[in-house]
């Protein structure tokens, strides 16, 4: 990962030129690129069609949050369609086999329950697996029974802001209140406070409550709900303000 980070981040003109050639089909880069390439960007469907070439539409069950994928070294998930789906995966050749599947058993609406079921079905298969490594990457998951799922590549937080990130807990307050250097204008702030856990998971501590104006991307409040959520913090290289950090939403804890 950090290998492949380092040369989108010093080497732009690579995907550039990888979009005037993009990798043929039927081909992949090796092994290792391919892997570090799986891990760089969130997987989202744009595509799902039969071997016939036809639009498979229940694949879209909600156009505004499709189907996405998402890497991290041997290990996978599909979010966006009922439950959150962990696996692992391995790669042989051009070849993706998918396995150990769990899930999360969250209740959902008949027709994302019946696309997780779906999801979850096509893994069992093995895929052929095609990188285009372009300013757009793309990734074509070809299945035996014929169905081939597109997916487009948006860069990971760890890709845009060059840094890994740190890892933090934080709770949002049920109520917003009134940002204290924005008075005048009648911003609002979340109140918010960090959460300290041990090793087993138990909460050992809390900071003071304290306004917080930057926005947590991924994270909607519902006025009168709190939540705890974890966060990944990461420092934005050449911010306006030094201390500039971006937050991004990881999971709602409680």
């Amino acid at each position: 990962m950090k290998r492949y980070l380092l040369t989108l981040l010093t080497i732009p003109f690579f995907l550039a030129g990888c979009a005037q050639n993009p990798v043929p089909s039927g081909s992949n880069p090796p092994l290792s690129q391919a892997v570090d390439a799986l891990d760089a960007f969130h997987w989202q469907l744009s595509d799902a069609t039969d071997r016939r070439g036809n639009r498979l539409d229940a694949w879209f069950v909600q156009n505004e949050k499709p189907v996405r994928f998402d890497f991290k070294t041997d290990r996978f998930s599909v979010s966006n369609a009922c439950n959150l789906i962990n696996g692992t995966y391995l790669l042989n050749g051009n070849t993706v086999t998918f396995s150990n599947m769990i899930s999360t058993r969250m209740l959902c609406t008949p027709p994302l329950n019946a696309l997780e079921q779906k999801v979850t079905a096509q893994l069992q298969q093995p895929a052929s697996i095609n990188l285009y490594l372009s300013a757009s990457p793309v990734m074509k998951l070809g299945f035996d029974d014929g169905t081939t799922l597109t997916f487009t590549g948006t860069p990971t937080a760890a890709i845009r802001y060059g840094n890994a990130g740190e890892t933090i807990f934080m709770e949002i307050a049920a109520n917003t209140i009134e940002c204290d250097q924005n008075a005048l204008t009648g911003k609002t702030c979340f109140q918010v406070r960090d959460v300290y856990y041990d090793n087993n998971g138990v909460i050992t501590g809390t900071s003071a409550w304290r306004a917080f104006a930057t926005n947590i991307e991924g994270y909607r409040h519902q006025e009168g709900t709190g939540h705890i959520l974890r966060v990944k913090r990461y420092k934005v290289p050449n911010a306006p303000v030094p201390s500039s950090d971006a937050y991004i939403l990881d999971m709602i804890v409680q």
